[in-house]
């Protein structure tokens, strides 16, 4: 049985209930508030993601938008 979910809390929830293990990202695992699960490195099972911002050239830059791209390219 395989089960999905969009959510990382969701599926450590699943974890936690003991319905198997979940993989999530390395940023969804936080070793404070997830100490009661045990986190293992499946770097060499999954290629490399890259996430890209395309804006519009004649786009309307809000400041917003710029500290987005802020906080995500961690400028």
């Amino acid at each position: 049985m395989a089960l999905t979910a969009v959510d990382a809390d969701v599926i450590k929830t699943y974890v936690r209930l003991g319905l198997g293990v979940g993989i999530v990202a390395r940023m969804a695992y936080d070793p404070d508030a997830d100490s009661d699960l045990v986190a293992l490195d499946a770097d060499h099972l999954f290629g490399r993601s890259v996430t890209k911002i395309c804006l519009r050239r004649d786009m309307f830059i809000r400041e917003f938008i710029f500290d987005f791209i802020r906080m995500f390219a961690r400028i």
